[in-house]
């Protein structure tokens, strides 16, 4: 009898399917370092464009354009609060850059670009496998595993929600959230959060069918493979963050709000 966790469908389309989940791990380690330390708008203009590229191996268009556009939204509202602060009083706009404010949603964009392939592309034994092998404590790896997959979790639950809802003439559109957000609320964030629930004691459960916690030492059923194509895709992320780190240099740190 075949196991059950050996997937039986056609493997995903695309190199980042198949690249070790180690590289896609230093990948996001290493984004997450150089968004700390670089604070001018120009280096993490890099970082974005660097890591946009990076995102767009994953070849899920849909996933990418509702993270714009969440992203969009934020900066909006941020830069209509700043707007109404000018208009009620002009003094404190001295101390606030353009380019300064959009330096945390691009930190946040970069983050996204490096996190999705990640979760997206990658099996949950296989990170269990991978983060156990660096000697982390379970208290450790397990939430940060379960973390990762709950992102395709959750994005699936948000496609079924909106379906039920579409099936019931309800479209979930940028323009009926605005003008009914009672309605939205009730309609679209309520069963998310009880699908949210239930997808998170559905993971519990997987980890303890696993044997997670166990005690036991866990035996991968296939032995990562380190190819040549993972090396450059580390070597690509360490020359994007030279670049960036020029970029902080060359045309200084510049102000932020988050340092």
């Amino acid at each position: 009898m075949r196991a059950l966790f050996v997937p039986s469908g056609p493997s995903p389309q695309g190199w980042i399917h198949t690249a070790d989940v180690r590289a896609k791990m230093a990948v996001s380690v290493l984004a997450s370092i150089m968004t700390i330390a670089i604070s001018s708008f120009t280096g993490q203009a890099v970082l974005a464009l660097a890591s946009f590229c990076y995102a767009l191996t994953l070849r899920r268009t849909g996933v990418l354009l509702a993270v714009y556009a969440l992203v969009i939204a934020m900066t909006l509202l941020a830069f209509g609060c700043l707007h109404v602060m000018g208009l009620l009083a002009p003094r404190l706009l001295d101390a606030f850059e353009p380019a300064a404010l959009l330096v945390p949603f691009l930190r946040i964009l970069v983050m996204a670009h490096v996190l999705l392939p990640l979760a997206l592309s990658s099996r949950l034994q296989t990170m269990l496998n991978t983060l156990h092998g660096l000697h982390l404590p379970f208290c450790v790896y397990l939430p940060a595993a379960v973390a990762l997959r709950v992102l395709p979790t959750f994005w699936h639950d948000i496609r079924q929600v909106s379906e039920s809802l579409r099936l019931r003439g309800y479209r979930v559109t940028a323009w009926n959230l605005t003008r009914h957000p009672l309605l939205s609320l009730r309609l679209l964030f309520t069963p998310l959060l009880f699908r949210s629930l239930r997808s998170s004691e559905d993971l519990a459960i997987a980890a303890e069918l696993k044997g997670l916690g166990g005690g036991g030492r866990m035996t991968p059923y296939r032995s990562p493979c380190w190819k040549r194509s993972d090396t450059l895709l580390v070597v690509a992320a360490l020359l994007a963050s030279a670049l960036a780190l020029t970029c902080q240099i060359g045309f200084g740190g510049g102000r932020s709000f988050m340092v």
